[in-house]
């Protein structure tokens, strides 16, 4: 992605969709996030958060959990911010600062969707780990004050829209399967 002539899909306002990562990291991703396991339970109070509480919460595992924290703040560094810079004009900020990297699993039996909310961020980076209609039914995301949904999304490409203020968004319910997704909180 680091090619300057790159299309960037905007299929809702001010929220960008482009192909970022392998099907062998999607996989990759999912299967270090099952063998460790230790997925949150999706409670507000969270011992992992400084202060102990999460305002939206996900049933999630961090990348700091599994050791991948330092690689992914490279990868934000690297690659995601030179799309940031071509998409948000006007805003740079080199290295990007993140203190919420973590993958996100929704399943019907456990938590089948996300309440709208806004994101605690200037910009967050949504990539989907896995495909509707294969591995799941259901999900996407809807930007309740766009009235825009994107449910068909891609394994590896990623979402990318402001967190706040703007984007009041929700994950639409999962009916069948297990959907994930990587989920930065850029720039709190």
């Amino acid at each position: 992605m680091k090619d300057p002539d790159t299309v960037i899909q905007q299929p809702c306002p001010d929220v960008y969709w482009f192909p970022l990562v392998t099907p062998a990291f999607c996989n990759d991703t999912i299967a270090i996030m099952e063998h460790f396991g230790q997925w949150s339970n999706g409670a507000n109070n969270d011992k992992r958060l400084p202060g102990g509480y999460e305002n939206v919460p996900t049933r999630d595992i961090h990348m700091k959990q599994v050791g991948l924290e330092r690689q992914w703040m490279l990868f934000l560094k690297d690659y995601i911010r030179l799309i940031q810079e071509k998409v948000f004009t006007g805003y740079f900020h080199n290295p990007p600062v993140s203190l919420m990297n973590f993958v996100v699993r929704y399943r019907p039996d456990e938590q089948p969707a996300l309440r709208p909310h806004h994101d605690a961020s200037t910009y967050t980076i949504n990539i989907a780990l896995n495909n509707p209609h294969v591995d799941y039914e259901g999900g996407g995301c809807r930007f309740v004050r766009q009235n825009c949904s994107i449910t068909n999304t891609r394994a590896g490409w990623t979402l990318m829209h402001p967190g706040r203020l703007t984007h009041f968004h929700e994950g639409l319910p999962v009916t069948s399967g297990t959907r994930y997704i990587m989920i930065s909180f850029v720039d709190p």
